[in-house]
């Protein structure tokens, strides 16, 4: 279901590759209980899709800036179903793998703000762009902050910065 719903969003995001000026912002959505800087005016989207602990709902940010993709993506699982943190972290990890389109290059584990966390990195074998995702799992909500960019391109400045602007916050 992850890969489902990032990777057309990442295709749409990073192709096609004509620059444009980055002017930077901090997302904040209401409730989600985090924010991130932005090279953009993000398009912003929500999902539910059904399950059998009920609904689980994804909101996406996304912004392209023509060089490379943004994505800001959280998820919330229904409250009443038990998570284990690794578990939820393993499981969107080998979802973005599942389809045998990408092959993992780096995994980290992390903690951001006592909360667990991973980075990995991946190269999508068909469209030829490196994907690193930083994922955050809090209480019942997993956070990713998605950028992608041809290969070789995967850390820059631009990319830091997106990556350190990210914050855990109270919801």
């Amino acid at each position: 279901m992850l890969r489902s719903l990032v990777l057309p969003l990442l295709f749409a995001v990073v192709l096609p590759w004509t620059a444009q000026a980055q002017q930077w912002s901090t997302y904040r959505p209401d409730g989600a209980g985090y924010s991130i800087d932005l090279p953009g005016k993000p398009t912003v989207e929500s999902e539910t899709t059904p399950s059998p602990g009920g609904p689980i709902t994804s909101h996406s940010a996304e912004v392209d800036t023509g060089q490379a993709g943004f994505v800001s993506m959280y998820t919330v699982y229904p409250s009443g179903l038990t998570m284990e943190a690794n578990t939820s972290l393993d499981a969107a990890r080998d979802g973005m793998l599942e389809d045998g389109k990408s092959e993992l290059r780096d995994e980290k584990k992390l903690m951001v703000s006592d909360a667990p966390a991973r980075r990995v990195t991946l190269f999508d074998k068909e469209s030829k762009v490196m994907i690193v995702n930083l994922m955050v799992f809090r209480h019942n909500t997993l956070y990713q902050s998605i950028y992608a960019a041809p290969s070789g391109q995967e850390d820059t400045e631009t990319s830091r910065r997106f990556f350190d602007s990210f914050k855990l916050l109270d919801r």
